[in-house]
């Protein structure tokens, strides 16, 4: 693709984006691919799940205390591709393709020299790790291995976040989506065969993971070779900029450091978890499952939100922007309530699909009932996010995430399940409480309209055209 080709490809994008009248249209326009994308994504977890139930609680509690380890390295990787969210997303608003792609390849740079090394240390550490979290003998002896394998799979992750955040910041959604589904079909199919067939177990569903991650790298790299989706980056744009990395840093130094603190404060949630015994492992699994649900509709609607916001704002449409953001806030809460109200009438029949004991049972239906209405806060919450992302305001944001496991869910959980010795119930209403509060103070920052100016330099020719 050339030049021309390529701006013309961007352009049309962008006019999509900033010149359809009707939002809520616009809305669901970019969140319908990213619907389809998670609506396959929590079909695989529900079903992947449902395989690994069958192998036992150990099996099942596995992925669960295994991934914020290697969510450190994620944390890293979505804290800083996520900074393409303002800065592409902005410069495309402002008509500055160039510098959009420029922006994608410094970041993409940056991550290759943290993942690669990041990669190897990890892997070696896993079984402290292991130890740190206090995650039982029949767990850990799983876990061990599939950590192993699953790390091998970061680098192809991060090129293909790379990916998905810039054709999203543009406004293509369905190219992300098609290879999203493609992805998740694979690791579907594998699943069965690598678990059960192979005589793999847990192992099976690690390596279904490698290969799927693999092969969307591999697309990812495809496309910026060839330039086929706008975006054509060659080995010069992976060396770093003095000013692009100066708005790099002032956008992800915060949202790395939150994520970072987030995935600590899971480790630590693992093991308040963990002490409660294998089937509170097992119950809280499933029941992140149930909720994960929710994230097929509202993650998408919030997304979009934040690509109109983005490029509003690069493109000085102001009003535009916050309109977005109030036409949006309607649609989301609307819709949680809706889900809030399906999951505490099915709650009972959605946990006898994934186990038979009584006891996992009750406390599987006890977290669903407790913690699960909390999701309107935990949506407010990432509401935020994504407008301080897609801004590049990201500090305070950064702070309200970080508070909402080290200042409230950890102290809260430990306090209301050991301490006052409520257990499993105590758990639950921790977690709870942590969404509500930080999503209040959310849902306030947003008014506050402190996130209602580009991070972008201007330029002389492009001015200003909405206040």
């Amino acid at each position: 693709m050339n030049d021309v080709e390529e701006s013309n490809r961007l352009g049309d994008l962008r006019n999509k984006v900033l010149f359809t009248e009707n939002i809520p249209k616009l809305i669901f326009y970019l969140s319908a691919p990213l619907i389809i994308s998670a609506s396959v994504q929590s079909l695989y977890d529900i079903v992947d799940t449902l395989w690994l139930s069958r192998l036992g609680s150990a099996a099942l509690g596995t992925p669960t205390v295994s991934w914020p380890y290697r969510g450190i390295l994620m944390s890293i990787g979505f804290g800083l591709a996520s900074s393409i969210s303002a800065l592409a997303g902005q410069y495309i608003g402002a008509g500055m393709f160039k510098e959009a792609s420029r922006s994608i390849g410094v970041v993409l740079g940056l991550l290759l020299l943290i993942g690669i090394p990041g990669t190897l240390i990890f892997f070696l550490l896993r079984d402290q790790y292991l130890l740190l979290t206090n995650v039982p003998e029949d767990v850990s002896s799983l876990a061990t291995a599939y950590i192993g394998i699953t790390l091998l799979g970061v680098i192809f992750n991060y090129l293909f976040l790379v990916f998905n955040f810039a054709l999203s910041s543009a406004g293509d959604t369905k190219t992300p989506m098609k290879v999203s589904v493609v992805v998740t079909l694979t690791n579907f199919v594998l699943d069965p065969i690598l678990i059960f067939y192979a005589g793999l177990g847990v192992m099976g569903a690690a390596l279904a993971t490698l290969i799927s991650m693999f092969i969307s790298g591999i697309y990812a790299v495809y496309s910026f070779v060839t330039g086929r989706h706008g975006f054509k980056l060659g080995l010069k744009d992976l060396l770093p900029e003095k000013q692009l990395v100066k708005l790099v840093a002032k956008i992800s130094i915060p949202l790395v450091s939150q994520r970072l603190l987030t995935t600590l404060g899971f480790l630590f949630m693992i093991r308040i978890v963990s002490g409660l015994g294998t089937p509170v492992i097992a119950a809280y699994s499933i029941g992140q499952v149930f909720l994960n649900i929710d994230h097929v509709i509202s993650f998408p609607i919030i997304r979009s939100i934040g690509i109109i916001v983005a490029q509003s704002l690069g493109a000085g449409l102001l009003k535009r922007a916050k309109k977005a953001l109030y036409t949006g806030l309607v649609l989301l809460v609307s819709l949680v309530l809706s889900f809030i109200i399906f999951l505490l009438v099915i709650r009972g029949a959605f946990i006898d699909i994934f186990t038979d004991d009584p006891y996992v049972f009750k406390v599987s239906s006890d977290m669903l009932l407790i913690f699960g209405p909390s999701v309107l806060g935990f949506n407010l919450l990432i509401l935020g996010s994504s407008i301080a992302r897609t801004s590049g305001h990201t500090f305070f944001m950064s702070l309200v995430n970080a508070s909402r496991l080290w200042t409230f869910r950890i102290p809260l959980s430990w306090l209301f399940a050991y301490y006052l010795h409520f257990g499993d119930v105590g758990l639950w209403l921790g977690m709870a409480l942590s969404n509500y509060i930080t999503g209040a103070v959310s849902l306030l920052w947003l008014m506050s309209h402190r996130w209602l100016k580009p991070i972008i330099p201007k330029k002389d020719s492009r001015d200003f055209i909405d206040n």
